[in-house]
C-alpha cells in the first residue's frame, strides 16, 4: 500500500502545493527535452475535468491531480505514480502533462513517450542524446509519462508485453515515478492488451489508479474548428 504523508500546504494558481517547494519557471528547452507534444505545452490545471462520480464527490480527475501534486515530493521519494484511465477526450494527457511540468519545475528529469512509439524506439535504437537511447532514458528518467497505453503494445510475438514488463520492473526497482494514461482500466489489461499478470502485480506496487470521468472534450474542439469555416 502506497501511503503519502500530509504536509503543510499553500495555494498557487489554483493548485495546492507543499509549503515552500523549490520551483522554477519552465523554458521552451525544458518542454522540448521532456518530449511533450506542442499541443500540450500550455496545459493548465483548470483545464482538467472537475466532473466526479456524483455531484458532491471529490474523486474527479482535477481533485485527484490536486491531491497528487499536494504530495508530489512524497510521491517522488516513494516512486508512486498514477494510471489515469477513461474514455477518449476526458483530459488524461492534459492531466499527466500538468503533473509532469510540476515535477520539472522542482528540478526532476521528465520524459513523455507515446506508448505506440515504444517498440519502434527500441527496435530502431532511437537516441535521446548522443550517448543515451530513448529506451535507456525511459528506464532511468525520474518521471516517465507513458501516454495512450494500449496502442502498439499488442502483437503476436508478445514482444510488446515483455518490453512493458521489463520497463515497469526496472522503474519500480529504482522507485522512479511512472504515469500511464490508457482507455481501459487495469483490470482489463490482461484480457484486452495481453499484459502479463505479473506486470499487473508490479504496477500495484508503484502506481495509483485514477479514473477520468466526463464527456469527450475533443468533440467540442471539433465543433470549434468547423465554426472557423462557417463564418
Amino acid at each position: 500500500m502506497i501511503q503519502m504523508q500530509k504536509q503543510r500546504c499553500h495555494w498557487s494558481g489554483g493548485v495546492m502545493f507543499s509549503e515552500a517547494p523549490y520551483r522554477r519557471e519552465l523554458t521552451t528547452e525544458d518542454l522540448e527535452r521532456m518530449n511533450i507534444p506542442k499541443r500540450y505545452w500550455f496545459a493548465k490545471f483548470d483545464q482538467i475535468t472537475s466532473r466526479g462520480s456524483s455531484k458532491n464527490s471529490d474523486d474527479s480527475l482535477q481533485a485527484m491531480v490536486r491531491k497528487y501534486i499536494d504530495h508530489l515530493d512524497q510521491a517522488m521519494i516513494e516512486g508512486a505514480g498514477l494510471i489515469v484511465y477513461g474514455i477518449n477526450g476526458t483530459g488524461k494527457t492534459c492531466a499527466s502533462v500538468v503533473i509532469a511540468k510540476e515535477f520539472r519545475r522542482r528540478g526532476h528529469t521528465v520524459l513523455f513517450v507515446e506508448a505506440a512509439d515504444l517498440k519502434r524506439m527500441v527496435v530502431d535504437k532511437d537516441y535521446f542524446d548522443e550517448d543515451e537511447t530513448y529506451w535507456d532514458r525511459a528506464r532511468t528518467v525520474d518521471v516517465l509519462i507513458l501516454d495512450d497505453f494500449g496502442k502498439g503494445i499488442v502483437d503476436s510475438t508478445g514482444f510488446g508485453a515483455a518490453l512493458f514488463d521489463e520497463l515497469i520492473r526496472a522503474r519500480s526497482a529504482r522507485k522512479l515515478v511512472t504515469i500511464i494514461t490508457a482507455n481501459p482500466p487495469v483490470s482489463k489489461w490482461v484480457e484486452e492488451l495481453d499484459v502479463k499478470e505479473s506486470t499487473i502485480h508490479a504496477l500495484k506496487e508503484c502506481t495509483i489508479p485514477v479514473r477520468a470521468i466526463g464527456k469527450n472534450q475533443r468533440e467540442a474542439e471539433a465543433v470549434k474548428l468547423k465554426e472557423l469555416l462557417a463564418n
